[in-house]
């Protein structure tokens, strides 16, 4: 599918995710339509209904794997749209490259975010008693929660996608 719509679907992701800390609906809605269109368009005659159902089975197979994450609150529930999406352009293959290095981006921010703060001994912490509590009683209860944790410790995950899709592009081409 088309590389350069996904890009700007990813950037303007990104732009919402570090503005406002989440990414709206009727932008990921936009983009899913938009990916709809583009697989109706350039399906091969007599191929259009098939083309639509992967583009669709991808996106529904990326939001169920991802989704326990959200569940949990770990990651917003538009990092997850904008992961499916990902996948649904560009196929599960590249899709998870993209999302693994977004990820690996991701992980590298954050731990220069905590060595700058110098909180990395309590966030690690924080990470162990949490799955501890978790595996021990069950119990689920956010990862994250804004007015307890506060906005210093957000990595926003849009924009390390919207990195990691920029840097498979580089590496793969499109």
């Amino acid at each position: 599918m088309d590389s350069g719509l996904l890009l700007v679907v990813l950037l303007g992701g990104a732009w919402y995710d570090i503005r406002e800390h989440r990414i709206p609906n009727w932008w990921c809605i936009c983009a899913l339509v938009g990916g709809f269109i583009l697989t109706w368009t350039w399906a091969l005659p007599g191929e259009n209904l098939w083309q639509l159902l992967l583009y669709g089975g991808r996106i529904l197979a990326v939001t169920v794997l991802w989704f326990p994450l959200f569940w949990l609150r770990m990651i917003g529930a538009g990092d997850i749209k904008l992961m499916a999406l990902m996948a649904g352009y560009l196929g599960f293959r590249a899709g998870a490259r993209a999302v693994l290095y977004g990820f690996f981006i991701g992980a590298v921010l954050a731990f220069l975010k905590m060595l700058v703060c110098r909180n990395l001994h309590q966030r690690l912490r924080y990470c162990f008693a949490y799955f501890r509590r978790l595996f021990l009683t069950g119990e689920r209860m956010p990862y994250y929660e804004a007015s307890r944790d506060g906005r210093t410790v957000v990595i926003p995950l849009g924009f390390c996608l919207m990195a990691g899709y920029v840097m498979s592009l580089l590496y793969y081409g499109g």
